[in-house]
């Protein structure tokens, strides 16, 4: 198997693996939450999120990069899988939550990413993607759960400083994979 098609399984693992992490994160890492069958919650700088989010912004950067070495067919199979994940292992409380924010956030990460991409702007893909995707994402997971969009702003921050960590990690990586590639 060719690097490019390692890193892509990988990235695509990877990028499913964060659903499921971040549904058990929410129930067991963390400080736990003072109301009965509320989040687990963790502190990043000055925020206090449900321990999950971090997940969240991670599966974006993940999703480009799968695609980015796999095609674009294979991350439209991920974001619809990882919406069955969603649905499925959340909370039954969040799982409406879960699995439409997750299709909406996802999708908007691939409608971002794909034309920055194509363009040779595959770094600015990365980024402007996972941050406006956080925005949809924190704003449809609290309308959806929650009756209100409350906290969407320390949601949105902390994915994105997630973005931002795991950015230069894609971009590493699809050098490596460009520089081996035949010419």
């Amino acid at each position: 198997m060719s690097e490019r098609k390692t890193i892509g399984w990988i990235a695509w693992a990877g990028f499913l693996l964060t659903i499921p992490l971040a549904n058990y994160a929410i129930r067991h890492w963390g400080t736990p939450s003072p109301f009965p069958g509320g989040p687990h919650t963790i502190t990043v700088a000055w925020w206090t999120v449900p321990s999950g989010t971090a997940l969240i912004g991670l599966s974006f950067v993940l999703r480009d990069l799968a695609q980015f070495t796999l095609g674009r067919w294979w991350a439209w199979v991920g974001i619809a899988a990882g919406t069955a994940l969603a649905w499925v292992l959340a909370d039954p409380a969040i799982a409406v939550a879960s699995g439409v924010a997750f299709a909406w956030s996802e999708s908007t990460d691939a409608l971002i990413f794909t034309p920055l991409a194509n363009r040779g702007r595959f770094a600015l893909g990365v980024w402007l993607s996972g941050v406006l995707a956080s925005v949809v994402d924190s704003i449809l997971f609290l309308w959806i759960a929650f009756g209100s969009t409350h906290g969407w702003w320390d949601l949105f921050v902390v994915k994105s400083l997630f973005v931002l960590v795991a950015s230069p990690i894609a971009f590493m990586a699809r050098r490596a994979v460009s520089r081996h590639e035949p010419v």
